[in-house]
C-alpha cells in the first residue's frame, strides 16, 4: 500500500515538473510545496494538530470525529523523501537545475535505496553528476565501503543497542530514579542516538560506495564542537544545510536586522524540531536550540579570536552539556516527565538504574569512536598487507556482534 503511495508521490512530482516544462514561477512552486507538505502533515501531524486544537480551544468534540477515522499509519521515510523532493523542486524554481531530468533519473534519485529510509538527504548536485558517470570499482572505494559498513554495525549493534535497554527504564519511569541516573541516562542517550544514527549513515555510505556512488557525509564528530553553530555544522549535516538553504534563507536569513534574524532562527529550529516528531517535546527541543543560537550570536565577538586549548575544551564541555540538556526533551515522552526528573534531582530522591558500570563502558567506547571520527582524516592504513585488514576486521566485528549484542532495536530515525 505505502509503496503505491510513495510511487504516486514521486510520479505526481515528476509530472508537475514536466507539465510546466522544467521551470516554475512563484505560484507554481508554491502549489507543489503545499501539495507535498499536505501529504507530510496528514500522515505525520494529523493527531498532533488535533491535540493542539483541543489544548488551545478546548474542542473536546473533535475527538469524537477523529475516533471514526481509521488509524493513520506513518509511511516509512516520508520526512526524508519529502525534503529531498522539495529541495529538487525549489532548485528548479531557483534555476539551479538547467538540464532536463528524465523520469528514470528522477525516480532513481528519490528512491536510491541506501539512503532512502533515514538519509542523508541528498541534493541533485550530490547525485546526478554521478548517475551517468562511468563507475570504476577500484580497490580503495571498495575497502572504504566495507570499513564504513563495519563501523556502522559496531556503532549500532555493539553500542546503541546495548545502551538502549540500560537507560530505557529511566525514560519509561523517570519519576522513580535518582539524579545520578538522570545524568548518566542523558549521557547514554547522547551516545546512543549518535551511534544509532551515524551508524546507519555509515552503512548507507558504505553500501553506496560499493555501488560506485559517493553520498554526503552526515556526521563529523558533533560532540567535539566548541559552539552551537559548529554543532549543527557537524550533526545531521544534510538536514542542517537543508534548513539553512530552503527555510532560514527563504525567511530572510540575517538580511533584515537582528530581531528578524533571531525570529528566523527560532522558527527554523522549531520547525526542524517538529520535523523529527509530532510531539510538544520535539517543539521544545527545537526551540531550545533556536534560543541557544540566538544567545550565542548575542555574546559572540564580531571578530573571532584564537583560543587556547584549555578554553576550547571548556567551550566544548559547555556546548556538549547544553546539547545533552536538549536531548532530554528529545527522548522523554511528555513534558511532565521533565518536572519529575527535576524534582528527583532537587530532592536527591529515587533509585539508581541497573548496570551503571556497563553504561560507563559503553559511553567510553562511544566517545572513542567519536574521537576516531574526529581524527579519521589523519588515520590511514598504509601497510603492505592492507588487503588482509578488511576481512580480519569483519571477523572481529562478527565475533563482537555474536558475543556482545543484546536485543536489537529499530533505528531511532526510522520513526521520522
Amino acid at each position: 500500500m505505502f509503496l503505491c503511495h510513495f510511487v504516486l508521490v514521486v510520479l505526481l512530482n515528476y509530472l508537475f515538473y514536466k507539465f510546466f516544462r522544467y521551470q516554475f514561477n512563484k505560484i507554481q512552486i508554491t502549489g507543489i510545496i503545499v501539495l507535498n507538505l499536505l501529504n507530510l502533515v496528514f500522515f505525520k501531524y494529523f493527531y498532533f494538530l488535533v491535540n493542539v486544537i483541543q489544548d488551545i480551544f478546548g474542542f473536546q468534540q473533535i475527538s469524537e470525529v477523529t475516533s471514526v477515522i481509521p488509524n493513520i499509519v506513518l509511511p516509512l521515510a516520508i520526512s526524508f523523501y519529502t525534503f529531498q523532493i522539495l529541495a529538487f523542486q525549489i532548485d528548479v524554481y531557483r534555476g539551479k537545475i538547467q538540464s532536463v531530468v528524465s523520469a528514470v533519473d528522477f525516480t532513481i534519485f528519490i528512491m536510491f535505496f541506501p539512503q532512502l529510509i533515514a538519509g542523508p538527504i541528498m541534493r541533485h548536485t550530490d547525485f546526478f553528476k554521478q548517475l551517468h558517470s562511468k563507475k570504476r570499482f577500484l580497490e580503495l572505494p571498495f575497502n572504504a565501503g566495507g570499513y564504513l559498513i563495519l563501523l556502522g554495525v559496531l556503532k549500532k549493534v555493539i553500542i546503541a543497542d546495548n545502551i538502549s535497554p540500560v537507560i530505557e527504564p529511566f525514560f519509561s519511569h523517570p519519576e522513580t530514579y535518582s539524579g545520578l541516573s538522570a545524568l548518566l541516562s542523558v549521557y547514554g542517550f547522547a551516545i546512543q542516538i549518535y551511534c544509532d544514527f551515524s551508524g546507519y549513515c555509515d552503512i548507507a555510505r558504505g553500501l553506496a560506495l560499493l555501488l560506485g556512488y559517493d553520498i554526503p557525509v552526515n556526521f563529523n564528530a558533533p560532540y567535539f564542537s566548541t559552539s552551537l553553530k559548529e554543532f549543527w555544522q557537524r550533526w545531521h549535516i544534510t538536514l542542517s544545510q537543508w534548513l539553512r538553504d530552503y527555510l532560514y534563507i527563504s525567511l530572510g536569513g540575517n538580511r533584515f536586522g537582528n530581531l528578524r534574524t533571531y525570529f528566523n532562527l527560532v522558527i527554523t529550529m522549531v520547525l526542524g524540531g517538529l520535523w523529527h516528531g509530532a510531539n510538544y517535546t520535539f517543539l521544545v527541543w527545537g526551540a531550545l536550540h533556536g534560543f541557544y543560537l540566538i544567545f550565542e550570536r548575542i555574546i559572540s565577538k564580531p571578530h573571532k579570536e584564537s583560543s587556547s586549548y584549555l578554553i576550547r575544551i571548556i567551550k566544548g564541555l559547555v556546548v556538549f552539556h547544553l546539547v545533552c540538556f536538549a536531548w532530554l526533551f528529545f527522548r522523554i515522552e511528555k513534558i511532565q516527565d521533565f518536572q519529575s526528573i527535576y524534582q528527583n534531582i532537587y530532592n536527591q530522591s529515587g533509585i539508581d538504574i541497573a548496570e551503571i558500570p556497563k553504561l560507563y563502558r559503553l559511553i567510553a567506547v562511544g566517545f572513542l569512536l567519536h574521537t576516531y571520527e574526529y581524527f579519521q582524516r589523519n588515520v590511514a592504513i598504509q601497510f603492505q598487507y592492507r588487503k588482509l585488514f578488511l576481512p580480519s576486521l569483519a571477523i572481529v566485528c562478527g565475533i563482537l556482534v555474536l558475543t556482545l549484542s543484546s536485543n536489537s532495536t529499530q533505528f531511532i530515525y526510522f520513526q521520522f
